[in-house]
């Protein structure tokens, strides 16, 4: 299924040079090659932990391939346990895993001037208050409009639910769902409820600069 595998490693974890050499070799010996690029493969693989698989995403950008990530680091959501190297690639190879899609967020970014893209986000993108006062915002999606107060607003993924809106009160969804979660942070409001919703547009207006962050690492 895969000749091509390009490989991201997290060099903080420990003994990353030996892991990678090792892996490697395993998918080398089974006659595959190593890609040079990203662009090259026909599947990414990752080594280390959640954070490494959403920069893969990133560094994939518009490149429809797939992503493996082996978990070597702290938090493995995302990845898969990787005890025995050989026997995953052997059934990796073999033809016993499955692609399993996911939805992505792609954030644009709309003032007085212009319309751009910021970036794509695999787990979520996060509203935040730049500083100690509330922030005021209204959010639209399914043509209704919400008004409210409130520290923050969490739009994830169902891939994300388990992340940071899980951990501000979200619902945990099945990864293939086709819907997303928002999430509102400490809203200073009676009417809000955390929902899911299976549109394809959510539209976001705050009143003064807020800070947005896409899947805890790009702002």
């Amino acid at each position: 299924m895969f000749s091509q595998i390009s490989l991201l490693a997290n060099p903080k974890i420990p003994n990353a040079d030996a892991i990678e050499a090792e892996i490697v070799s395993i998918i080398r010996g089974h006659g595959k090659q190593i890609a040079c690029t990203p662009s090259e493969s026909d599947l990414m693989v990752t080594i280390g932990g959640d954070g490494t698989v959403l920069k893969g995403f990133r560094t994939l950008g518009d490149d429809d391939i797939p992503l493996l990530g082996l978990n070597f680091g702290k938090f493995g959501f995302l990845t898969i346990d990787c005890l025995d190297k050989k026997k995953v690639f052997s059934d990796l190879f073999d033809g016993k895993f499955k692609i399993s899609p996911r939805l992505f967020l792609e954030v644009w970014m709309k003032t007085n001037d212009e319309t751009k893209l910021i970036g794509r986000a695999l787990n979520e993108v996060v509203a935040f208050r730049k500083d100690i006062r509330i922030l005021e915002l209204e959010i639209t999606f399914n043509s209704t409009s919400f008004y409210f107060k409130t520290d923050g607003i969490i739009i994830s993924t169902p891939t994300g639910s388990t992340a940071h809106a899980f951990s501000a009160g979200g619902p945990v969804v099945s990864p293939e769902t086709s819907a997303f979660v928002i999430v509102a942070v400490a809203p200073f409001t009676a009417t809000w409820r955390n929902c899911m919703f299976g549109g394809e547009e959510v539209l976001l207006r705050v009143t003064r600069g807020c800070e947005i962050v896409l899947d805890g690492q790009v702002t």
